[in-house]
């Protein structure tokens, strides 16, 4: 009888704990639902792939080349354990479609900015020098976009200020090959 009862309290404080990091930490445990059908591809933007991708900041003489994640493990790894990024250059996420993205900086060993990009190819959000998140730490802060975002632009800490991109700027995606 006391072996059962132990049991059942180690099982009520296991559910306790779910329970309440759920509460917590909402967007661990909704962000990784993946969701990709035919119907939500046809939304996303023609890139080009004949040759290197890169961004376009329309009104301003700016190009980057960028990494393209387009899977579920290139989302979940993102930048982690990267040692640096070589300056004018990023890593574009591409989403199947417009939603709330949430990022964290687990395992990142860089600091960067973040640039949430709609399917129509215009800024909507920025979160700017970000500092990573020790590898030892467990839990990280997790940082959303405040609209809908389809495409979201990871580079280095600065280059927002640098290049004054605001919310707003349109963009185009484009092949390193055509500028």
């Amino acid at each position: 009888m006391r072996k059962f009862l132990t049991l059942f309290l180690i099982f009520i404080g296991a559910v306790i704990l779910t329970v309440l990091l759920f509460i917590i930490y909402p967007n661990f445990f909704l962000s990784r639902k993946i969701t990709f059908n035919a119907d939500i591809k046809n939304d996303i933007k023609e890139i080009p792939k004949n040759s290197e991708p890169s961004i376009s900041f329309v009104d301003k003489n700016l190009i980057i080349k960028v990494e393209l994640e387009t899977t579920p493990y290139q989302w979940a790894k993102g930048l982690m354990f990267r040692e640096n990024l070589v300056d004018d250059t990023g890593m574009l996420f591409v989403f199947p479609s417009e939603g709330t993205r949430t990022f964290w900086m687990k395992d990142t060993l860089i600091p960067i900015d973040i640039v949430f990009i709609s399917k129509d190819l215009v800024v909507t959000d920025i979160k700017e020098n970000f500092e990573p998140c020790p590898t030892s730490q467990f839990i990280c802060p997790t940082y959303s976009s405040k609209k809908l975002s389809q495409y979201v632009l990871e580079v280095n800490a600065g280059f927002v200020l640098k290049n004054i991109i605001k919310i707003g700027d349109k963009i185009e995606l484009t092949s390193a090959e055509n500028n």
